[in-house]
Formats: C-alpha cells, sequence, structure tokens
C-alpha cells in the first residue's frame, strides 16, 4: 500500500512536467517573427522664424542629404522664397541657399555632385463664371555649393518632379494649366532635357495631373497623378510608361484617387502610395496588390532592405506625421507616429534608414522646416520552441512514470 502511495505522488509531477514540455511552446516550424516601432535617430529644423517647410530631400553621394523647402516671407499674399539647405548625415548645416519668388517642388543630386531643383509659381484669377489658377515654374541647375548655374522658365506649367538621365539631361514631370473656358483644366506633361535644360521632346495627357515621375532602369520613365487634381476622385489615380524615346508603351488607370510617388523594384515592378491606398504593379502595370490606409496620405514611398516598403505623409484629419513599414506582400509590420509634424517627403538612408522630410509646427502660428533620421527596426523573433527535443523529453519522462508505476 505504501509503494502505491509513493506511486501517486509521484506521478502527476511526471505527467505535469511532460505535458509542459509537449504543450507549452509550439513547434520550431511555428516560431515568427515581429517587428519593434522604429525610433528618431536625429532630428533637425531650419528657419523657424520664416514658417518655413521641406517638400523634398535626396541623398547625396557623400552620404549627407539635399533638402528643398520653402520660407513664408510675406504672410499676407503669400510670398515666398525657396530654401535649398545641404546637410550632414546627422542633420548638421552645412550651408544654405535662397531664390526670392518661388515654391518648391522637387530635388536631385547630378552626376558631378551639383544639384537639378524644381521650382513654381501660382496665381489665381476669379471671374464670375469661375476660380481658374495659371502658374509658371523652373528648371534651376545649381553647382555642389547651391549657386546657381542656368534656370530655365517653363511657362503655364506646375512642375511635380525633375529626375537626372544617364545621359546627363533630364525628365521634368508635371502638369500645364488649361485656360480659362478650358474642358478640362490641367493637361499632364512629360518632358525630356539635354544637360543644358532645352526639350529634346514633351509629351502631354489632357485631363490630367502628373504628381510623380521617375527614370526606371531600362532608360524610360513612369509617371503617376490623378485625373481629378482638385477633388482627388476614386478610380481617377493613372501611371503611364514611357520609353527613352518618349513613346507610350502602357497608360492604366486604378481604383484609388491619386498616386503622389512611386519606386521601381529590383525585379522591374513599380510601387506607389498615395491618398488612402497604396499598391504594387508588374512592369506592364498590371496589378498585383492594392492595401488601404483609410485616413492616411502617403506622400512618400521608398524601399526596405527586407523587401518590402516605407510609407511616409500625414494623417489627414488631424495633419500628424507617419511612417510604416510593409513585408514585400504589403501588409504592415510597424507604424509610428510622429505628434507636431507632417511629413512630406522621403529618401533612403546609406544605414538602411530613412531620413524624413516636412514640417515642424512649433506654435499654432509658427512652424519650422524639418528633418529627422529614422532607423530601419530590427526583426525581433519569437522565443525559439524547443520543438522535436522537448516533445522527446516529455515522452521518456511519461514513459518511465509508466514503467514505474508497473513495478510497483
Amino acid at each position: 500500500m505504501m509503494g502505491k502511495n509513493r506511486c501517486l505522488r509521484y506521478s502527476p509531477v511526471l505527467v505535469i512536467m511532460a505535458a509542459l514540455l509537449i504543450t507549452a511552446v509550439p513547434p520550431v516550424a511555428a516560431a515568427s517573427a515581429t517587428e519593434a516601432a522604429p525610433s528618431i535617430t536625429w532630428n533637425a529644423t531650419f528657419s523657424p522664424e520664416e514658417n518655413s517647410k521641406f517638400d523634398a530631400v535626396a541623398e547625396t553621394a557623400d552620404g549627407g542629404y539635399i533638402a528643398l523647402g520653402s520660407a513664408l516671407t510675406t504672410v499676407f499674399g503669400g510670398k515666398e522664397d525657396l530654401l535649398l539647405v545641404k546637410v550632414d548625415d546627422q542633420g548638421g548645416e552645412m550651408w544654405i541657399q535662397r531664390l526670392p519668388d518661388m515654391q518648391a517642388a522637387s530635388v536631385a543630386e547630378t552626376a558631378d555632385g551639383g544639384y537639378i531643383i524644381g521650382g513654381y509659381t501660382v496665381s489665381a484669377a476669379a471671374s464670375e463664371e469661375n476660380h481658374s489658377y495659371q502658374g509658371t515654374s523652373f528648371l534651376i541647375r545649381t553647382d555642389t555649393d547651391g549657386e546657381v548655374i542656368w534656370q530655365q522658365t517653363l511657362p503655364g506649367e506646375k512642375i511635380s518632379a525633375v529626375r537626372p538621365t544617364a545621359d546627363g539631361g533630364y525628365i521634368v514631370i508635371g502638369w500645364l494649366w488649361n485656360p480659362p473656358g478650358s474642358a478640362d483644366d490641367t493637361t499632364a506633361v512629360a518632358t525630356k532635357t539635354d544637360a543644358g535644360g532645352t526639350p529634346i521632346w514633351n509629351k502631354t495627357f489632357p485631363a490630367a495631373a502628373a504628381n510623380a515621375g521617375i527614370v526606371t532602369a531600362d532608360g524610360g520613365c513612369i509617371i503617376g497623378g490623378t485625373r481629378s487634381p482638385f477633388t482627388y476622385d476614386i478610380g481617377d489615380a493613372f501611371l503611364i510608361r514611357l520609353d527613352a524615346d518618349g513613346n507610350v508603351l502602357w497608360l492604366r488607370n486604378y481604383e484609388v484617387p491619386v498616386i503622389f510617388d512611386i519606386e521601381e523594384t529590383a525585379d522591374g515592378e513599380i510601387v506607389y502610395s498615395g491618398n488612402y491606398w497604396y499598391g504594387l504593379v508588374d512592369a506592364e502595370g498590371g496589378e498585383i496588390w492594392l492595401r488601404n490606409m483609410e485616413g492616411f496620405a502617403g506622400y512618400a514611398i521608398a524601399l526596405r532592405p527586407s523587401g518590402g516598403y516605407m510609407i511616409a505623409g500625414k494623417n489627414i484629419m488631424s495633419g500628424e506625421g507617419f511612417a510604416l513599414g510593409t513585408d514585400a506582400d504589403g501588409a504592415i509590420e510597424w507604424k509610428t507616429m510622429f505628434p507636431d509634424t507632417s511629413v512630406y517627403a522621403a529618401t533612403t538612408a546609406p544605414d538602411g534608414g530613412y531620413t524624413l522630410a516636412g514640417i515642424r509646427f512649433l506654435s499654432p502660428v509658427s512652424s519650422a522646416a524639418w528633418l529627422a533620421g529614422l532607423e530601419e527596426p530590427a526583426a525581433v523573433p519569437t522565443p525559439a520552441a524547443p520543438g522535436f527535443c522537448a516533445a522527446s523529453a516529455g515522452a521518456a519522462l511519461l514513459f518511465l512514470a509508466a514503467r514505474r508505476r508497473r513495478r510497483e
């Protein structure tokens, strides 16, 4: 009897230990990884006395960045100066150049270390019949210190993006303001120029406005935008692919309101971001997937080292800045909000992170141009499961318990 009692006291312990080893942790194949939210590694503000902001930023060959924005020099009437700011890899100011009476659109580094800039002016005209806009854009080439080498005027155009091409020229993307009384307010335009900014070819697309453009690996370009630039109606977003001579390869519309930014992936696919939506299409414009981010405007998109995507912009209702990271299928893996800021542009960083550009609100009536370094978050593995070894150990304990019970 005493032996039986000893067996009953001992067996439950072994059974419990075995059960814990077998069932407490899933097998190795079920282990997964999540990502911690990224953090800001540095941030800097510029020209806070003038209600300034940044609209564009690009990585430079020396590891730093070139940022383009504007400062409001006259509150009444909205007069602005264009700000061109060179910073080091931590946002430290190296120099600032100003160009008067101009708003910022786009900036990129050129092969010789200088910069190509897109800026514009807009004027409004009202009549009893309608309210219309007209404008002029400027293509500006500077040296490495931001001093102007030449400037080309683009009458009647609102420039959105300018990108260097392999032959030393540029692709200029934007839209034309149509004359008052026209059937459509705008006409999208893509222009190829030589190294001096003189047009080589020009392509127009009626009833559309282009917000984004890139030079593709094959030497052509892709432009993106919307057919409703003032209302952003669902289904009006488009992408157009051109070859190096400006011939249209394809034009696709998508069931989203607007496209603000695009990037080409290593395998030739195109990823885009806009209001409420971001998506991926193949090299022919065929949709691969479409994802919703209701309430957010994605002004910038970048490729992640992991094969996913980083999207940045602002909450449309609150104006609060955000950045989110997705996997290769567009599933969101992390999201970070930035109080008192809005993000208008972003670029990758040499360390695998990102540099965000936009505005920091200092008070209800003041703001400053803002840059911030954002780290690429590391994967945080789920604790490894014992798997087969734990199951074997548990089974062994149960076997020993059974044998001892039979002996006793």
